[in-house]
């Protein structure tokens, strides 16, 4: 009888819920949870943030594949909005900081983010609304996150202790993303912050200010010779090709509000170890010209205002004139575009 009472207790401690806490657990996405993290991955080509604009390359293993040429038509800047009215509010990578390194060369070669000091364990966060498209142990990066986001950008948070999201999570400004650590080839605790476009780095301190803890200004413009060209591509000659569109999984993602600033139906999409490309409708690759001879473009899935001006060889500006847009006028799919 006491055998038998003791198998019974033994079963139900066995039983018992918090024994069982850490099974909804991913590794190495350590403290995430793999039903909340599942509900939020993108799952189609057209979800993945500002993919035509990337020349419809999304890779989850490198930080920089391959050079995709930036194109600035006929001026010498780029304007970028950052936050729009259906976007979460722009959000601080940690708090409680102290800047150790700045942007820029220094011994050794380039220092091509800010770092910012910090305790192990502080949380580290993501800046806006976006897609994670690498989350690793990365080189002499350590753990490392990077987010692409619906303008364009994308952010990178290095040397983490910890990583809280997995590739192809679609995550919200303010979300955690991982923690502090000095992962990697690190001196101390900080943080490593970079900030990107169509994967160029530039000074993180041009965007935010990191006295204030705020945006400079809710437009980024970004010059030329602001942007440092990588000599090389940070990743193996054996993998410069653009990655292929992520293959579908059974769950449907969830809508998602976040689209893209100035952006029509921008979206995230997810990859797999060895992706294979989703049939997709083609963008609209060509303009209809009227009778009065301007030309006209019809948005498709993708389409942002950058990328339209880049295309037809003009700037963001003009389409505003032309289309009586604003800066926050939202794209939407079969929209028509004046483009001259």
């Amino acid at each position: 009888m006491k055998k038998i009472i003791n198998l019974i207790l033994f079963i139900a401690i066995l039983s018992t819920p918090w024994l069982h806490a850490q099974d909804d657990v991913l590794n190495p996405y350590e403290g995430h949870s793999a039903s909340a993290a599942s509900e939020n991955l993108i799952t189609e080509s057209y979800q993945i943030p500002s993919y035509n604009l990337y020349l419809q390359d999304w890779n989850n293993e490198y930080l920089k594949i391959k050079s995709l040429g930036i194109s600035f038509g006929n001026n010498d800047d780029i304007k970028i909005i950052l936050v729009e009215s259906h976007n979460n509010a722009f959000a601080m990578p940690c708090d409680m900081y102290k800047i150790t390194s700045k942007y820029g060369n220094r011994k050794g070669g380039m220092h091509t983010g800010i770092d910012l000091a910090l305790t192990k364990g502080a949380p580290i966060r993501c800046c806006f609304d976006g897609v994670v498209r690498m989350a690793k142990e990365y080189s002499s990066y350590g753990k490392t996150v990077v987010v692409r986001h619906y303008n364009g950008l994308e952010t990178v948070y290095a040397h983490l202790d910890s990583i809280y999201v997995q590739p192809n999570e679609m995550v919200r400004a303010g979300q955690q993303v991982g923690t502090a650590g000095s992962s990697g080839r690190a001196s101390g605790v900080h943080l490593h912050f970079e900030t990107r476009f169509l994967y160029e780095h530039f000074d993180p301190e041009k965007m935010i200010d990191f006295g204030s803890g705020d945006l400079i200004s809710n437009i980024l413009t970004i010059a030329k010779s602001e942007l440092d060209f990588d000599t090389a591509p940070e990743a193996p000659a054996a993998a410069q090709t653009s990655a292929p569109a992520p293959t579908p999984t059974p769950t449907p993602a969830p809508a998602t509000a976040n689209n893209a600033p100035t952006t029509a139906n921008n979206a995230p999409a997810t990859t797999n170890p060895t992706p294979k490309p989703t049939s997709q409708p083609a963008p609209n690759n060509t303009a209809n010209n009227n009778n009065s001879g301007s030309v006209i473009h019809t948005v498709v899935s993708g389409d942002t205002l950058y990328a339209i001006a880049r295309k037809y060889g003009t700037t963001v500006d003009k389409l505003l004139k032309l289309n009586n847009l604003t800066e926050n006028s939202k794209l939407q799919l079969g929209q028509k575009i004046r483009v001259k």
